[in-house]
């Protein structure tokens, strides 16, 4: 279990590994300051805030572990290849392994794969349920991946750390993929899958007036830009949204992009290879 929790904290934390102008620095929303946050993964939920430690060398230990899982460059291979490639999920498996430590998914009380209509066809989600009564709070999630790899199974550690740590329902959503799917496919999907969610709720146990939206790296633009849209539309507003590292602009030749170029998971060529494919 205490493993699996690290799958995910490393998870939510990977980001101080990418491109970014002050590593392990973050703003704090509430009060506009600095804190230094370079060793924790900070989250806040519906229910209040929670922060899992995550030294920076368990970090760069999943690196390590993962370059030597044999991966190629992911700019180098094709959308399909990439897919095929080692993930930092595997790697955090394989140091787990190492340690003699479980893998075995974080325990939630139910998980059902479904699907949803959407706008270029039935959309697979995978819906966490946490252990209580309910109704619960909803947290729609967005999985990481450049808009072109990903899975559910790969966020898996994620969402299933989200549904513990905020008692809430999550619904993960496997939008379709670049370059099979151009923009702006998977940001039709998720604001589709927001707003199935907003109208049945209620069917999955849920609080309907208590709606999130969280996602990581691509995930976490698809977040804001699906809130954006529900605005746009006059679709009700999520209470939160949660942008974990998100791609939040397309210019990569900023002070932070020049400093840290080839830093990894998230180089600079991976980050043009994944906009030219999209």
């Amino acid at each position: 279990m205490a493993g699996v929790a690290l799958m995910a904290a490393i998870s939510l934390s990977l980001a101080a590994c990418g491109p970014r102008t002050q590593r392990g620095v973050t703003t704090q929303s509430a009060d506009g300051t600095l804190a230094d946050t370079r060793d924790t993964a900070v989250g806040v939920t519906g229910s209040g805030s929670f922060t899992a430690t995550v030294p920076n060398r368990a970090q760069q230990d999943v690196l390590d572990q993962l370059g030597m899982l044999g991966g190629k460059p992911l700019e180098t291979l094709t959308p399909a290849e990439a897919r095929r490639q080692p993930t930092p999920t595997d790697a955090v498996k394989a140091l787990l392994e190492k340690s003699g430590q479980s893998t075995a998914p974080e325990a939630v009380a139910s998980v059902i794969n479904r699907t949803i209509p959407g706008p270029g066809g039935d959309i697979p989600v995978r819906v966490y349920t946490p252990a209580g009564a309910g109704p619960f709070p909803l947290v729609v999630y967005f999985q990481g991946g450049g808009f072109v790899i990903g899975s559910l199974d790969v966020y898996d550690a994620s969402a299933r750390a989200l549904t513990n740590a905020s008692r809430a329902i999550v619904v993960s959503v496997a939008y379709r993929k670049a370059p099979e799917h151009k923009f702006p496919a998977a940001h039709d999907d998720t604001y589709a899958a927001y707003a199935w969610v907003v109208a049945n709720g209620r069917d999955l146990n849920g609080d309907v007036s208590r709606v999130a939206l969280a996602g990581e790296s691509a995930g976490g633009n698809l977040a804001m830009s699906t809130a954006i849209a529900a605005r746009d539309r006059s679709l009700q507003m999520p209470v939160a949204v949660l942008a974990v590292y998100p791609i939040a602009g397309t210019n990569t030749n900023t002070e932070s992009y020049n400093a840290h170029a080839a830093a990894k998971p998230l180089s600079r060529p991976l980050m043009r290879w994944s906009s030219i494919i999209t």
